[in-house]
């Protein structure tokens, strides 16, 4: 048998998380499609589409500690189980009732493998080498959105809506064997902590860490609110059909995953390991394109400065989860993970929602990008009580 290495165990999850995210994000890509064929108000499908973040959200933390607990790998094979199974269930779903049920169960298994893909990382390599690592693995994170909505959509426009649940979940199913092949949860003969039970819940005594995830919970909650309604601005504002808007939604967010490299680069090139003034950059120097949003009316510029404002946003996406391994013993990584993220998909869960509510109240989307303003705004106080850099 081929030995398991550490760059097999990255390649193996990463390929794997990338089909996780084929399973959250193709519902956003066919929301203008539910609005025109089952009558959704912009209002109930900004509660269909933010429920899996509450899900996610709710998960996150007790799946970090389980994968602290019983190992990384088993969690996030029964994180994908559970996605998949909840993907072929709802691509039969009769109502919007059971829509959001299943929705909600599809967000509890969608939470189970960040967590612990943060704690099998921290498992293979040292704390030096995790803010790279965690950019590499947050690659998924930033094509994710991209591929889901050119998938679904594709998949929406020429079979059906139900067809952009079903193949995403037997991609899920692929995957789910090439990690298991590839991955295990530590080095041969290294050894296992066996503090994790004890330890973990110290987690949520640490101020920093809740420090870092709030941050997270503004700069995410931007990023992900925003792409979870752009296939719908896309149809709406620019009158796309539903694929080219699925697919110019998701090449919008492609320029964040170099911006997200620089990010890490200056970082550990530049300021000697700080996170702290990129991520308040990151958050900053959006702002002013939020401001101007409303009053640009040409359709290709707005689509220049989503792009742009996005790619901002994405420079510090891959830092914040280096914070727990260097913070942290090595048995609490899995669980600061898994609350940073956790708060992360609390504020996309607000933002969806609240722009859903937004455009049902002014009938505009202009009022939007001053609610993100404010959230970035947020962002930027919270990181200036950073104690460590």
């Amino acid at each position: 048998m081929k030995k398991i290495t550490a760059k097999s165990v990255l390649f193996g999850s990463s390929i794997h998380y990338q089909a996780y995210y084929l399973c959250r994000f193709n519902l956003a890509a066919i929301i203008p499609l539910l609005i025109t064929t089952i009558g959704l108000t912009h209002s109930e499908a900004g509660a269909l589409n933010s429920i899996i973040f509450v899900a996610y959200a709710i998960a996150l933390f007790p799946a970090g500690i389980l994968g602290d607990w019983i190992g990384p790998r088993k969690v996030i094979t029964i994180g994908a189980i559970v996605s998949l199974t909840m993907n072929v269930l709802f691509s039969y779903a009769p109502t919007f009732q059971s829509m959001v049920v299943l929705q909600f169960m599809n967000g509890l298994g969608q939470g189970m493998a960040w967590g612990p893909l943060t704690r099998l990382m921290a498992n293979w390599y040292s704390s030096k080498r995790m803010s790279f690592v965690m950019s590499m693995l947050s690659i998924p994170a930033s094509l994710g959105p991209l591929a889901a909505f050119i998938l679904a959509g594709y998949l929406a426009s020429n079979y059906g809506w139900s067809s952009a649940f079903q193949i995403p979940a037997l991609i899920l199913v692929a995957t789910s064997v090439i990690f298991l092949v590839l991955v295990r949860d530590r080095p041969l003969n290294s050894r296992q902590d066996s503090s994790s039970k004890r330890n973990s819940i110290v987690v949520l005594k640490n101020r920093e860490i809740w420090l870092i995830g709030a941050s997270y919970f503004a700069l995410f909650g931007v990023i992900r609110g925003l792409l979870s309604w752009l296939p719908t601005f896309l149809v709406e504002q620019m009158h796309m059909t539903l694929l080219n808007a699925s697919v110019v939604g998701g090449l919008l967010s492609l320029p964040g995953i170099a911006t997200m490299f620089l990010g890490t680069w200056v970082s550990d090139a530049k300021l000697g390991g700080r996170k702290k003034p990129v991520i308040a950059a990151s958050l900053l120097t959006p702002i002013p394109l939020l401001l101007l949003l409303p009053v640009i009316h040409n359709g290709s510029i707005v689509l220049l400065m989503v792009a742009i404002l996005l790619a901002l946003f994405n420079t510090s996406a891959g830092l914040y989860f280096a914070y727990p391994a260097s913070l942290l013993p090595k048995d609490q990584v899995g669980a600061a993970a898994g609350l940073i993220d956790m708060l992360g998909y609390v504020g996309i869960f607000l933002i969806s929602l609240t722009i859903g509510v937004v455009v049902d109240a002014f009938k505009s989307y202009d009022p939007v990008f001053l609610v993100l303003v404010g959230m970035a705004m947020f962002g930027v106080a919270t990181v200036m009580k950073f104690e460590s850099n």
